[in-house]
């Protein structure tokens, strides 16, 4: 589970929850939260995390289960991302009601997704990149 590669990563560094939390201006009660997986990781802190320990955004939500370290892992890119989603819709002939079937969310969700009104929360960006046969990471434009 992504908690306890928050809490190895942490570790491995030698450092306390305080000094992580503070890297991440945030509550270290949030942190510790995150740490033991009370709370969901909001994908903007996940990033964070990924590129302050060089490692995958797929480690940090305990979706790769070996540590990989990535020397030139990147912010996401936002904008690549969402390119990225209207390629693989239009490569693989997708509708919006095709995709929110998949998701389990209405197709007007969907279609706020694939235009930039906002981005997927991480469980459906997981199920976006297994629909279209992607890392993560490469789908939300990191590697």
């Amino acid at each position: 589970m992504y908690f306890n590669n928050l809490q190895y990563l942490r570790n491995e560094k030698e450092l306390t929850q305080r000094e992580v939390s503070e890297i991440l201006n945030c509550k270290r009660s949030t942190y510790d939260n995150w740490e033991h997986g009370n709370v969901m990781i909001p994908l903007d802190m996940a990033d964070k995390l990924s590129c302050f320990y060089k490692v995958k955004l797929s480690y940090i939500y305990g979706i790769d289960k070996d540590l990989v370290k990535v020397e030139n892992i990147k912010r996401i890119d936002y904008s690549k991302m969402l390119a990225t989603l209207n390629e693989k819709k239009e490569e693989y002939k997708h509708t919006y009601t095709y995709i929110a079937d998949n998701l389990k969310c209405n197709v007007s969700t969907v279609q706020r997704y694939f235009k930039g009104v906002f981005f997927p929360p991480i469980d459906r960006l997981v199920a976006l990149a297994n629909l279209y046969n992607m890392e993560l990471d490469v789908l939300c434009g990191k590697l």
